[in-house]
């Protein structure tokens, strides 16, 4: 009788509720670009704080208020996640709480994934 092994995936790291937050003001920029390089920036550091990079990411969830000149924002995803091609989402929801902020993003990782 052949034993069946059970699959166990690998186990994801999530890097939840990134703001576009000025860490330096407390305030969010105006416009959706500046919140989103923000964010991901901020992303990009504590993947690097676990030893990971953007080539880790399988998953990019944007929660948006509106989708005004998120087209702009194309050429800094392709710059960050063009060789792995992370899947994405755009959830789109009613105002923030926060006065000013247009995006929050997710991101869902697999550690040891270098892209090789």
């Amino acid at each position: 009788m052949e034993e069946n092994t059970p699959f166990h995936p690998p186990a994801e790291v999530h890097i939840r509720h990134l703001t576009g937050v000025d860490r330096q003001t407390g305030t969010f920029p105006p416009d959706l670009f500046a919140q989103i390089r923000q964010a991901l920036a901020a992303g990009m550091d504590q993947l690097a704080s676990q030893g990971m990079t953007a080539e880790n990411v399988t998953r990019i969830v944007f929660t948006l208020s509106r989708t005004d000149g998120f087209n702009a924002c194309f050429p800094l995803l392709n710059d960050l996640f063009a060789r792995t091609c992370p899947a994405t989402t755009l959830r789109l929801v009613s105002p923030f709480a926060q006065a000013g902020q247009l995006v929050e993003i997710d991101l869902v990782t697999l550690p040891g994934t270098d892209g090789d």
